[in-house]
């Protein structure tokens, strides 16, 4: 699968040195600049492939209290279709914070829409923001996996609040030997990140990809998110697992989408 949402392309491969305690090896692993380069050329060849699928996505969301127990949640179903003019369509949305009619609900997923459109970034560029570690591979994913250790590099220069995050995230990637793609990410903050809004920090963010070996280079997969924000007098917390399902060949548009006729 290639970046489906926020995080997946944000946690790119970074460039650096090979180095570290690394699990046992059980492949040679490339060069760390063969190894990137890999990455990048397969994530755009399957981001090209999207743009003519269409998958479905479930997205449930819950806000929990101090103690841990959800308070409101949120279940979403939508049709993707990459590339697309519309690429997000809305197949239902159950529980709190329903939208009050079918029009609300395109709304809704127009501004969805838009902010995918925002958060998509190149990965080729953001490998520039990490230093990598090497450590070596492994098998526990069910198939020989390079296992990558990334950190933020310093001082980086930030012009949204997307990239303001990424400059604090660390972790690892798991990338397949046989043919550079992402297996599975792990990243968490390294500091706390201040906010838009006043006073308002992220102060957890806990993201977890995985592609399970056995299916498509595509899906199904998921992944799981969880965010902590404190402000005076206030403090949010969000978990989120969504799971990208039924990755199919889009249908042809109908002649008269086209503006075609038949003769």
């Amino acid at each position: 699968m290639g970046s489906p949402l926020i995080l997946l392309l944000l946690l790119a491969l970074p460039v650096g040195e090979s180095s570290g305690a690394a699990p046992t090896p059980t492949a040679t692993p490339p060069p760390i600049s063969a190894l990137l380069n890999g990455v990048i050329a397969r994530d755009a060849q399957t981001q090209g492939e999207l743009k003519s699928m269409t998958y479905d996505e479930q997205v449930h969301t819950e806000r929990l209290d101090a103690a841990g127990h959800v308070t409101q949640h949120q279940d979403l179903r939508l049709i993707v279709r990459p590339g697309a003019k519309q690429e997000l369509e809305v197949v239902s949305v159950r529980g709190d914070h329903l939208p009050a009619d079918p029009d609300e609900a395109a709304q809704e997923a127009k501004g969805k829409e838009m902010q995918r459109r925002q958060q998509t970034l190149d990965l080729k560029a953001l490998s520039t923001r990490f230093n990598l570690t090497l450590q070596g591979t492994g098998t526990d994913l069910g198939t020989t996996a390079y296992i990558v250790a990334f950190e933020p590099r310093p001082d980086q220069p930030y012009h949204s609040q997307t990239e303001k995050v990424l400059n604090q995230l660390h972790g690892r990637i798991w990338v397949r030997a046989s043919d550079d793609t992402i297996l599975r990410t792990e990243a968490t903050l390294l500091h706390p990140v201040q906010v838009a809004w006043i006073f308002a920090s992220i102060t957890r963010l806990d993201f977890h990809y995985e592609l399970p070996v056995g299916g498509s280079e595509y899906g199904p997969a998921w992944l799981q998110t969880f965010v902590e924000v404190h402000a005076p007098l206030i403090a949010i917390r969000q978990r989120q697992r969504i799971d990208m399902t039924d990755f199919r060949p889009r249908a042809p548009l109908p002649l008269a989408a086209t503006g075609l006729h038949s003769r």
